[in-house]
């Protein structure tokens, strides 16, 4: 009580006049008296005014007591001569940890940038070219030659793109453009044969091949039966029947995963509902011209075989049988190749989570032990069957490289490039590779960036256990790292897409660090150590 009264003393008459309480004043001084803290507020009123325009608060040990406005204004000026406000307070020692130099990889991002915005380009040209060509074929035309010439210039533009062979994945949206191109080609040579074209090796995919030609055709030879329905021309929605039965047939020895694939297929079951009640609508109005007694001719699984087996051989040849099962043991190969990857993966990712752990134990011969087995399970396991399949370059592979980049960084930012005879030091050495150091594994930029802004958490949860050893040095040489981090990204131009989310992770980081700074200086102001609080709060600091 006695402290809040000598506050309360420091107050002007004029007090009466703010719209501060008593009461609160009297409890601030309370609290503050039992924290050891005196605060006081003070309205300053301009000269024979009596207007209030500012208040303020400030902290104080405890033999010193302000008992006038004008000396408590004196402490609120900052220690610079003019009265002005200091610079931030310096986290970071740029001669200590000097930034990273991404300058390469911020070129290398620019390209593929660039290379996608081309890609993107060219995608809306055939998107434009095939537009036109669908509108001439549902006038009763077919493109002209100099709008065909256009569009397999541009498709031809995509296949020398793939310079290391069709298996490359195509950039942008490219991939579903010719997918579209190939569902043209198909619905072009069904009308011109009324057969299913083969596949196109070299220009299209398995993949673009099954969802366009196969697919994407059913669907179109659906909405194609209904139009010749209109003009009762039983003979062409027959073949658009059987060559969608045809397909349904074949593509139920597919073994689909879950994927865009997966999910177009349902649509081929649907497109032979609708061939199959357009038939039937027809045969109950009399416009079947097959037979004589009215009815359509059932499929072969449901009707007796009859002399003329000529037609049965013209529809099995309608499809290309043998290369589309050449086609689905390409596939399935790759499937298998897909799932060795993955558990593969497993052991690679395991290994580098196990090095981060160990390094947290400061177990550091296991910790170089699990990265080294993770670097084999990288060379000998996992690169082999991406060189063979580069679509399986992203996803579960990539996961192990952005881990595996991780523990890598963590390791040298603890200890350096090379093994400590000393690893008992809680010092970390401060070393943050760049990407041209890793040489044992290529990463791609998203995966280093990857790596690095995970590094970050790694580097806060190191730093919450230097914060409950009292360790001021050890978390503020964090809190560097991390700002070192934030500041070379955020020179960069443009980063990967992948990483945008983790950016605004690794800002609150630095946030929570430069917290953490903070409240242990608070800890060394008073002198005392942080106590634990019983459950009920009934423990109050004491020192």
């Amino acid at each position: 009580m006695l402290v809040t009264r000598a506050l309360l003393t420091a107050i002007p008459c004029r007090f009466a006049r703010s719209k501060l309480p008593y009461k609160h004043i009297h409890k601030a001084g309370a609290k503050s008296a039992r924290h050891h803290y005196w605060i006081a507020a003070a309205v300053v009123s301009t000269v024979g005014t009596g207007i209030p325009i500012a208040a303020a608060a400030f902290t104080t040990s405890r033999r010193t007591i302000m008992s006038s406005p004008s000396a408590m204004s004196a402490i609120d000026v900052s220690n610079t001569p003019s009265g002005l406000p200091q610079p931030p307070f310096r986290y970071m020692d740029r001669d200590a940890t000097p930034l990273l130099d991404l300058t390469d990889l911020g070129k290398t991002i620019q390209e593929r940038y660039a290379r996608r915005d081309d890609a993107y380009q060219l995608s809306r040209d055939i998107k434009v070219a095939l537009t036109r060509a669908h509108t001439a074929l549902e006038m009763g035309q077919l493109a002209t030659s100099s709008e065909n010439q256009e569009l397999e210039e541009l498709v031809q533009s995509v296949v020398k793109q793939q310079s290391s062979g069709t298996r490359i994945p195509r950039e942008a949206n490219l991939s579903a453009r010719m997918e579209d191109y190939i569902r043209y080609r198909a619905l072009v040579h069904f009308l011109e044969t009324g057969q299913l074209i083969s596949p196109l090796e070299g220009i299209v995919t398995d993949e673009e091949y099954v969802g366009g030609a196969c697919i994407g055709l059913s669907q179109d030879l659906a909405r194609y039966a209904v139009g010749r329905a209109t003009a009762r021309d039983v003979t062409s929605v027959q073949l658009a029947h059987d060559v969608v039965q045809s397909i349904f047939e074949l593509l139920l020895q597919f073994d689909f995963r879950n994927g865009p694939l997966r999910r177009k297929y349902d649509g081929t079951k649907y497109a032979l509902k609708t061939l199959e009640t357009t038939l039937y609508e027809l045969s109950i109005t009399g416009g079947d011209s097959t037979t004589d007694n009215d009815t359509i001719e059932e499929p072969e699984s449901k009707r007796p075989r009859t002399e003329n087996d000529d037609e049965t051989v013209k529809a099995d040849e309608r499809i290309p049988t043998t290369k589309i099962n050449e086609l689905r043991e390409r596939m399935e190969h790759r499937d298998e190749l897909r799932e060795r990857l993955i558990k593969k993966s497993r052991d690679g990712q395991k290994a580098a989570k196990q090095a981060i752990f160990a390094l947290h134990r400061s177990d550091v011969k296991r910790a170089g032990d699990l990265i080294a087995d993770c670097e084999k399970c990288i060379q000998t396991d996992l690169y082999p069957i991406v060189m063979e399949e580069p679509n399986l370059r992203y996803g579960c592979f990539a996961n192990v490289l952005e881990e595996y980049a991780e523990a890598k960084l963590f390791y040298a930012w603890l200890h350096g490039e090379g093994e400590l005879s000393d690893a008992s030091s809680s010092s970390p050495v401060g070393l943050l590779l760049g990407p041209d150091q890793f040489t044992c594994v290529t990463l791609e930029p998203a995966d280093y960036l990857g790596g690095l802004c995970d590094l970050t958490g790694e580097i806060g949860r190191f730093a919450v256990q230097r914060g409950a050893a009292r360790d001021s040095n050890g978390v503020r040489q964090c809190l560097e790292a991390n700002m070192t981090i934030l500041a070379s990204l955020q020179m960069m131009e443009r980063e990967p897409q992948e990483i945008s989310k983790k950016m605004d992770q690794l800002r609150r980081s630095v946030q929570k660090l430069e917290r953490m700074l903070y409240e242990i200086s608070l800890v060394e102001a008073t002198g005392g150590t942080r106590k634990v609080e019983t459950s009920n709060n009934e423990q109050d600091e004491d020192n």
